[in-house]
């Protein structure tokens, strides 16, 4: 009867140690582990946000690739506008602007585009397109450019007429030819996004949310050899004809990212301005590029 007493006290003796053992390595244990959960999602934050900056990039080539008319020579009359949201249009007016970002004037030279010859004037072009009556479009080959307007609409597709009588029988690019400004505001969902808003008149369309600041830049080829001499970093109206590209730099955040930022380090970015960008990865990360629009070497 002893001994069993002996060895149930025992048993419990061990029990106790082991409880006390438990209880002094289970913070630690919670610890660790709580780290690396953190650490995959920090990972899995990280390659979000590199396939999101690829999209990103895709889908600021898809707005502004288009912004030189298809054609060889540009006169010195088309331009574009980079400004700051400290310098907002009155066509902006109205607009939740992001203060600290850059906003973009500029016309997107065949968001509707094709190739055909001009048999009459005016002429009925059956492409699937925006059109509608009074729209400019443009015709161009590698040595004019003739602007022309939509005068109708059938079922046939948009008619067509050019102030130029001599253009039948020339082939070449037809493509619409529409004035945008693009610029970072509030969007539908609370957080900051990238928009686009009609020249003259017309409703806002909001393209990419999570953007939270962007700068552009032009690449000028102030010689005309279609190589980069500068990078200008002022802001101003820009001969489209010099603009050999666009350099873009921007700071976006993932949208289902749920990490404590207060815990993390703010990270630094210096751009091309010589602005500080503070950012907490990986929830905020930061991106750039180069967006060619002349489709020369650089």
């Amino acid at each position: 009867m002893v001994s069993r007493i002996r060895l149930m006290g025992g048993i419990l003796f061990e029990l106790l140690i082991a409880c006390a053992v438990l209880g002094f390595c289970l913070p630690f244990m919670m610890n660790a582990l709580r780290d690396s959960q953190d650490e995959q999602l920090k990972r899995h934050a990280y390659q979000q946000g590199q396939s999101l900056q690829s999209a990103i990039d895709a889908h600021f080539r898809s707005q502004w690739q288009r912004l030189r008319p298809a054609q060889c020579q540009l006169n010195s009359e088309v331009f574009l506008t980079i400004q700051s949201t400290a310098n907002a249009p009155e066509r902006l007016s109205a607009r939740a602007l992001v203060a600290g970002s850059d906003w973009l004037l500029a016309r997107d030279h065949g968001l509707c585009r094709g190739s055909l010859e001009v048999t009459e004037n005016p002429l009925t072009v059956a492409l699937d397109c925006h059109w509608k009556v009074g729209d400019p479009v443009r015709f161009s080959s590698c040595d004019r450019s003739v602007l022309g307007q939509v005068e109708g609409i059938s079922s046939q597709g948009a008619q067509v007429a050019f102030a130029a009588e001599n253009l039948i029988g020339q082939s070449g690019v037809i493509a619409s030819e529409d004035g945008f400004y693009w610029y970072l505001a509030a969007g539908k969902t609370g957080q900051s996004a990238l928009w686009r808003s009609p020249e003259v008149s017309g409703n806002a369309l909001e393209l990419w949310n999570g953007i939270e600041r962007l700068s552009i830049l032009p690449l000028l080829d102030q010689d005309q050899n279609g190589f980069v001499d500068t990078l200008d970093t002022r802001y101003g109206h820009y001969a489209l004809q010099q603009v050999r590209a666009l350099w873009v730099e921007y700071q976006y955040r993932l949208g289902d990212c749920h990490l404590d930022l207060t815990e993390t380090v703010p990270l630094s970015y210096l751009s091309m301005r010589g602005e500080e960008w503070q950012y907490h990865p990986p929830c905020q990360q930061v991106g750039n590029q180069i967006i060619d629009l002349q489709g020369m070497s650089l």
